[in-house]
Formats: structure tokens, sequence, C-alpha cells
């Protein structure tokens, strides 16, 4: 039981192959599912561990990878696969790659001083909100024709959606950039 929160860790890395075979064929509901059913395993990996006690290590390494993994497969398969029906909507997802990789290369870069950049309360917000804003793009993209994002068919709902969809990406992309810039200072400090 004391590996439940890895196990399920490795769950949402299995699900990133998943998923980019779910895009290959446009299945959006089934990409909900899956990409709800991996967010979900962060919420209970993350509870294991700190209400039960389970933590390791390992678990504590593997758990931001297994996020930032999941968040860059997802932005990128929005972008490829639906980046001109999304248009500027694309920006905030490069953000949001960019910034990943840079984090995930910083803390690489201390692992020879054996020192780690910890995941603050705001990055675990952020990881939320990037969950909200691509699980509500993938709802609105099933639900709705997706070309509204280009100006067609629009009513007042869907007015409304597109604002909450907008609204929750920028967001995502903003406390992105924030908690970059903490994590970039936080490892000059640990560098020195």
């Amino acid at each position: 039981m004391k590996s439940m929160p890895n196990i399920l860790t490795g769950l949402r890395l299995l699900a990133c192959p998943l998923l980019i075979y779910l895009f290959a064929i446009a299945d959006y509901l089934w990409i909900l599912i899956i990409f709800v059913l991996a967010c979900l395993t962060d919420f209970f990996d993350g509870y294991l561990a700190r209400k039960k006690n389970f933590k390791s290590n390992f678990g504590k390494a593997l758990d931001p990878i297994a996020d930032k993994i999941l968040i860059i497969t997802m932005s990128v398969l929005i972008i490829v696969n639906e980046g001109d029906l999304i248009g500027y909507l694309a920006i905030p997802f490069y953000i949001i790659i960019i910034r990943e990789i840079i984090v995930s290369s910083l803390r690489f870069n201390l692992v020879d001083k054996n020192k780690s950049i910890d995941v603050s309360l705001l990055s675990k917000y952020k990881t939320f909100i990037q969950m909200i804003a691509i699980g509500s793009l993938i709802s609105f993209m099933i639900y709705h024709d997706p070309y509204v994002f280009v100006g067609h068919k629009v009513n007042y709902l869907t007015i409304f959606l597109i604002s909450f969809v907008k609204f929750f990406v920028w967001l995502s992309a903003f406390i992105t950039v924030i908690t970059g810039v903490q994590h970039f200072k936080t490892y000059l400090k640990l560098k020195k």
C-alpha cells in the first residue's frame, strides 16, 4: 500500500501515450475522460503521500515530472491538432511548454549538488489551474463546434463559455510565468 502514490504517478505517465493516440483519432470525449482520470491520480497520490504518510524520495522526484509531462503533452497536442482553430489561444500553451521545460532543466541541473527546488503552494495551484484550463477547453470542443473560436456561430452562452475557457487558459499561463520566476530565483540561490 505504501507504493500506491508511485503507482498513481506511473498511471499519470502512462496516460500520455494513450492521449496521443486519442488525439490522433480525434476522440475528444475519451480524451477528456482519460485526462480527468490522470488529473485525479495527481490529487490522490498527493493525498496518500501526505495524509497516510506514504512519502518516498522516488515519489517526491517523480510526481512533479509526471505533472509536467502530462501538461506538456496536452499543450503540444492542443497546439498541433487545434492550433488553427484556437488561434492566439495557442500562445499561453507555448508559454506553459517553455516554462515547464526550463524549470525541469533547472531541477536537473541541481541534481549534482544534491539540492532540489521544492514545489511551492502556488506551483500546486498552478498545476490545478492548468488542468482546469485544459479540461475546460477539451470540454468545450466536445459540446460545441470548435470553429466558434474564430467567430462563427456566436451566441450568449457560447460567448460566456469561450470567455471562461480563455480566462483559465490565460490565467494558467500567467501563474506559470510567476512560478517560473520564483523557481528561477530559488535556483540561483541554491546554485551558489
